[in-house]
């Protein structure tokens, strides 16, 4: 029997570290348009501006963490 789960990952950023030694980042972004019907107007459109904002955000981050790994590769 499945149950219906109350929440949703919508956002995510990720810092990961593997054996070898690489370091990768990942951000997962959902598609919350289909979702629009389980929303007030307000609520929908408050979400996309929290999730289009913070997208940005953390894309300006995922760019700094590799522009340093650049740089630290390059040294070595």
């Amino acid at each position: 029997m499945r149950t219906k789960r109350e929440e949703a990952t919508l956002l995510g950023y990720k810092l990961l570290y593997d054996r070898s030694g690489k370091l990768i980042t990942e951000r997962i972004s959902t598609d919350i348009s289909s979702l629009e019907k389980y929303f007030t107007k307000e609520e929908f459109n408050t979400l996309s501006v929290v999730i289009r904002e913070t997208t940005a955000k953390l894309d300006k981050i995922h760019h700094y963490v590799e522009n340093h790994l650049d740089a630290r590769s390059m040294k070595d």
